[in-house]
């Protein structure tokens, strides 16, 4: 594929959200449709590799890049600290002394699908261009709350089990609770840093006689009576209930430091079963 240095193909501008200076940038910013192709200087003609072209993706691509000016030397890469201040012959052999020659860097930050990439930088082209149009001249698109639920849901949260006595009788309130986990960690999504927190917000149980109740509280052990039930049929001999609690979980998060957005209800964990006999008091005499 050939490629005008004065060209640009942009099939996914409006994920790149660009902000930085220059001509590159400003031409960029115009365009208005997924396939559009931007003029943005007219100089000479450069050959871009099969790699470099993968990173131009098509219509309705999630795929997301960042963009890094650097000095045309050898050693200026972005993996190194001080490659935006480096000089070599190569950087002032452009024919105008307000200019110097720099390579477009490029690394894939995510998928077609949104999922975080292992991208490497490449050097899309090398070309003249203004002193000042140096670092970082595009950023990865803004995070949604969508990206955030759907990294919690990878992330996962352990199902919670229902603490119940080793059997109960029938027609008695038995008492029952549950301990679910809280979560609260740091995780790099698209390349933005962000704290979230979980935590449950309300109770499912399913108490294996056909019944079901919700609660917004997990329970505490015996004597409360936050969390009971009542059983009004005994199980077989050497059978049991099998009773379970699904959590549902909200969440807030903040990025790169800002302020805590909140989101409700951003999933329900089915709990495993808890088997629990149910048996029949029976009277029995005692001599006095």
């Amino acid at each position: 594929m050939t490629l005008l240095s004065s060209t640009i193909y942009a099939a996914t501008l409006p994920i790149l959200s660009l902000a930085g200076p220059g001509e590159l940038s400003a031409c960029l910013a115009e365009a208005t449709t997924s396939t559009a192709v931007i003029r943005c200087q007219d100089r000479h003609t450069e050959t871009l590799d099969a790699q470099a072209a993968t990173m131009l993706k098509g219509p309705r691509s999630q795929a997301t890049f960042s963009y890094l000016w650097l000095p045309a030397c050898p050693g200026a890469l972005p993996s190194v600290g001080n490659a935006s201040s480096m000089s070599c012959q190569a950087v002032t052999s452009c024919d105008s002394s307000t200019e110097v020659r720099q390579s477009l860097w490029a690394i894939q930050l995510t998928d077609e699908e949104g999922t975080p990439a292992r991208g490497v930088w490449q050097v899309l082209f090398t070309e003249c261009t203004a002193s000042q149009e140096v670092g970082l001249v595009a950023q990865q698109r803004a995070l949604t709350t969508q990206d955030v639920i759907t990294a919690l849901r990878r992330l996962g949260v352990p199902a919670a089990t229902v603490e119940a006595p080793q059997y109960t009788l029938v027609n008695l309130e038995t008492t029952f609770f549950t301990r679910p986990e809280t979560i609260d960690r740091s995780l790099t999504i698209i390349g933005y840093t962000v704290d979230v927190q979980i935590a449950p917000s309300s109770y499912r149980w399913s108490w294996g006689d056909s019944t079901i109740t919700s609660s917004r509280t997990a329970g505490q052990p015996y004597p409360s009576k936050d969390v009971t039930h009542t059983y009004l049929r005994a199980t077989d001999p050497n059978a049991s209930v099998a009773l379970r609690v699904d959590v549902t979980y909200a969440a807030r998060y903040r990025v790169d430091g800002g302020p805590w957005q909140t989101i409700p209800d951003v999933m329900t964990i089915p709990g495993p079963p808890t088997d629990l006999p149910v048996k029949q008091a029976a009277a029995v005499l005692v001599a006095d």
